[in-house]
């Protein structure tokens, strides 16, 4: 929906706005999840200290996909996409703890791997149903079944969570320094952790944000056509992703995370060599399935590998630090596609900058795999 939107409101310039807001909606994110996450962390109250932010990140984000469908210009998109970011991290840094608050420490692998999982069937089913109806120009009913989703999460998160505490001590009232602060010399493993996490993601953010225009530029597809082509492409890769997620988690427990988090990033890598050297159809359809069997075992083992990282005591603060390199992956793919595709496809009087994009993604896979392989030898997973 945001590209359609992109496309209607900046048709001639729709890589670059599209790049940049993207890029603006992440550095919000990127500052919102640790502020969000230490305050979860510290809050004692009848309901938890997760639930209160499920419930007003839900409703603010709902409001926030309905305007976006509705806004009339480039400013107010801006505006209502950093609402949306402001709303959906309230929502996603006390989510993230959830893993370390309720499972042991050797399932959570597997439960990564369901988490993953279920991610992934989101994923198909919101792209491939949003990609239809917005093709058939029904950009509110792709809202409607958006809203309905944030809902049918909230009120699953409160069922299962209302009332539940953590047995961990209270916590000093956060700082800018304790909510930022990294000790590196308590958590060794950090830094070989985000290094591979920003390049890996940013990587797979950077084929698919750009992956419509990719189609329509490269592939000459018509918008309406390609909206369905992604969607299946979309589909493909979830059922990939579904294949491998689940026993990838319950192998990492087992055989070791960074293993198979280093293993992903090659694998990838390879992949995006294959769609580059022959764009077409098939390809995308062959390098997507290597994509998905990437992005499935590297979602699961990554997110696995960090729940041993955190301490327990301050899981949702130390989660959302981890998942800064997330947002800072998808901050420098977004940014970078937005900067580089339009004027490289002007200066080389083609679609060059879609193979200066990509490229660039290829590489980043393969510094995302030799950071993991650094990390200490002593370091959990």
């Amino acid at each position: 929906m945001l590209g359609h939107r992109t496309i209607e409101l900046a048709p001639e310039a729709r890589n670059t706005v599209f790049g940049l807001l993207t890029f603006a909606g992440l550095v919000v994110a990127v500052l919102w999840q640790p502020i969000i996450g230490a305050v979860s962390d510290r809050t004692r109250s009848r309901w938890g200290r997760r639930l209160p932010f499920f419930l007003v990140g839900g409703l603010a984000a709902i409001a926030a996909l309905f305007l976006i469908a509705l806004a009339g210009s480039v400013s107010s998109l801006l505006a209502l996409l950093l609402l949306l970011q402001v709303s959906t991290n309230t929502i996603q840094s006390p989510s993230q703890a959830l893993i370390p608050d309720h499972v042991p420490s050797g399932q959570r692998g597997a439960a990564a791997g369901w988490k993953a999982a279920l991610e992934i069937v989101a994923f198909v089913v919101g792209r491939q149903t949003s990609g239809r109806l917005v093709a058939a120009g029904e950009v509110l009913a792709a809202v409607g079944v958006a809203a309905a989703a944030v809902l049918a999460a909230v009120a699953v998160i409160g069922l299962t969570t209302r009332g539940t505490t953590s047995a961990s001590p209270p916590l000093p009232r956060p700082t800018l320094r304790s909510t930022f602060g990294i000790d590196r010399r308590a958590h060794p493993a950090f830094g070989p952790w985000f290094v591979n996490r920003v390049m890996v993601w940013g990587g797979f953010i950077a084929l698919n944000t750009f992956l419509l225009f990719f189609v329509i530029d490269v592939l000459g597809m018509a918008e309406a056509r390609a909206q369905r082509f992604v969607g299946d492409l979309s589909a493909l890769m979830g059922i990939g992703l579904l294949l491998v997620a689940l026993p990838a988690g319950s192998l990492s427990d087992r055989l070791g995370r960074r293993r198979l988090v280093a293993a992903a990033g090659a694998t990838a890598s390879a992949g995006t060599v294959l769609l580059l050297a022959v764009p077409s159809t098939t390809t995308a359809l062959i390098a997507g399935g290597i994509l998905a069997l990437s992005v499935g075992v590297f979602l699961t083992t990554s997110w696995a590998l960090a729940t041993h990282i955190v301490p327990r005591s301050e899981p949702a603060r130390m989660l959302g630090l981890a998942n800064i390199a997330t947002a800072v992956g998808s901050a420098l793919a977004r940014l970078s596609g937005g900067l580089l595709i339009d004027p490289v496809n002007r200066i080389s009087g083609g679609v060059g900058g879609y193979y200066l994009l990509y490229g660039i993604a290829g590489l980043a896979f393969l510094v995302g795999t030799a950071a993991i392989l650094r990390m200490p030898d002593d370091a959990p997973g």
